[in-house]
């Protein structure tokens, strides 16, 4: 079977893609086209994706399992399940899972970009590590963007 011939739809199996074993964060390519690719992301309970920056792409994301904490230099918004919102180009974000239970987030990138090679992590020398918060406040990934960006808000 030639390119030709390859079916253009391909459906997958999401819970194929879910792993929690290779590090606190991890995120795996599910497909990629010339124009879109979908990655799943998998955070452990008090972990974060650390820094993300995309500076020529747009992001949805979708939280598929757990609560999430979407963090910008514009504030914080949890999301619940089926929860989904969208990352413009060139925003500095993260997501932090606060909570006891793992959390699966879905997330739509166009363009494409490289595919991710290894477990996102946090960089201790550029956010710290990611901590548990029992109550709420600003969690590892809010820090680290004040840091990089050089902004405190006030709280």
């Amino acid at each position: 079977m030639d390119e030709h011939d390859a079916p253009r739809v391909r459906p997958v199996d999401l819970r194929d893609y879910a792993d929690f074993r290779r590090g606190p964060a991890t995120r795996v390519r599910v497909f990629a086209s010339e124009q879109l690719a979908l990655d799943l992301l998998c955070i452990e309970p008090g972990a974060s994706s650390g820094v993300l920056h995309h500076p020529d792409q747009d992001v949805t994301y979708t939280v598929i399992g757990g609560r999430s904490w979407f963090v910008t230099d514009d504030g914080e918004l949890g999301l619940d399940p089926m929860g989904a919102m969208l990352v413009p180009a060139d925003t500095v974000h993260g997501i932090d899972n606060r909570l006891p239970d793992p959390l699966i987030v879905l997330a739509a990138v166009a363009p494409p970009g490289e595919a991710p090679e290894d477990p996102v992590s946090d960089a201790e020398d550029a956010i710290g590590r990611a901590v548990h918060h029992p109550r709420p406040g600003p969690g590892p990934v809010r820090r680290a963007i004040e840091a990089v960006l050089g902004t405190r808000r006030p709280r």
